[in-house]
Parts: structure tokens; sequence; C-alpha cells
């Protein structure tokens, strides 16, 4: 990834959640109480439909990404914080939306086992994440 777009990956994800196993899932995620949810895998596609794979270890990369639908927020590391914009349930899926500096993003998270993914979208970039959740 280009030393630039770090920055703008780093603001981007606060406001995007992920999933797989990773953490064990703690109870219901329904929204009822706010979860945690730990970034394990991130995929970055550019508009020629390259791809390249990146981990969560930088220092711009939240590691954590705590959602509180009470507050209608998403945050993650160093204070960032970002605006919950539509919120669903759908067949045990909790979906939520938003949108931050020009880029869209959309999550899906498991209501029973935490695991989630979600997508970041910019006019030339796109990035997947994957990761797993848990309520603390």
């Amino acid at each position: 990834m280009n030393a630039w777009r770090k920055p703008l990956v780093a603001s981007t994800l606060i406001t995007a959640l992920a999933g797989t196993a990773g953490l064990a899932a703690a109870g219901s995620f329904d929204g009822s109480r706010p979860f945690l949810c730990a970034v394990t895998t991130i995929m970055e596609c550019d508009a020629a439909g390259q791809c390249e794979r990146q981990i969560p270890d930088g220092v711009n990369s939240p590691k954590f990404i705590r959602v509180d639908l009470a507050a209608q927020a998403v945050s993650a590391d160093a204070g960032k914080k970002s605006q919950l914009k539509s919120m669903a349930h759908v067949d045990g899926e909790l979906i939520l939306q938003g949108s931050e500096n020009g880029r869209g993003w959309s999550a899906t998270v498991d209501e029973e086992t935490g695991r989630m993914a979600a997508a970041v979208v910019d006019n030339d970039y796109t990035f997947s994440l994957f990761g797993s959740c848990t309520i603390p």
C-alpha cells in the first residue's frame, strides 16, 4: 500500500467493522449492548482490480473497533469516532452503514457468533475487512 494511503485507510477503518474467527463470542450481537471487534485481515483493491492483503499491524491501522448502537457510534484507537447512519436486523445479521470523509461503509455482524465482514468504498479503492467481535 502506498505510504500516503496509510492515513486514508486508518481514518476509513474506524468506520468499519470486521469478522471471522478470532475472539470468542460472548453473547448476542443484536446491538442491545456495546461490543468490541478485532480486525484480523484487510484486503485493499484498486479500480483496476489489483488487490493486496493487509494486516492491521501498522500505527495508522486500528486493531480494535468499538460499536455502541445506543450512542449511534463506532470508535477506534486514538479516540477516532464515526456516527452510524443506519442499522437493520435481517435474517440473524446486524447490518450497519455509514459514511465518512467521502467514503461509504457497510458491515454485517452475525448476531449469534459475532463474525463480521465490512467494506469501505472510495472512488479509487475498496477495503474489505474481516475479524471477530466479543462483548466485554
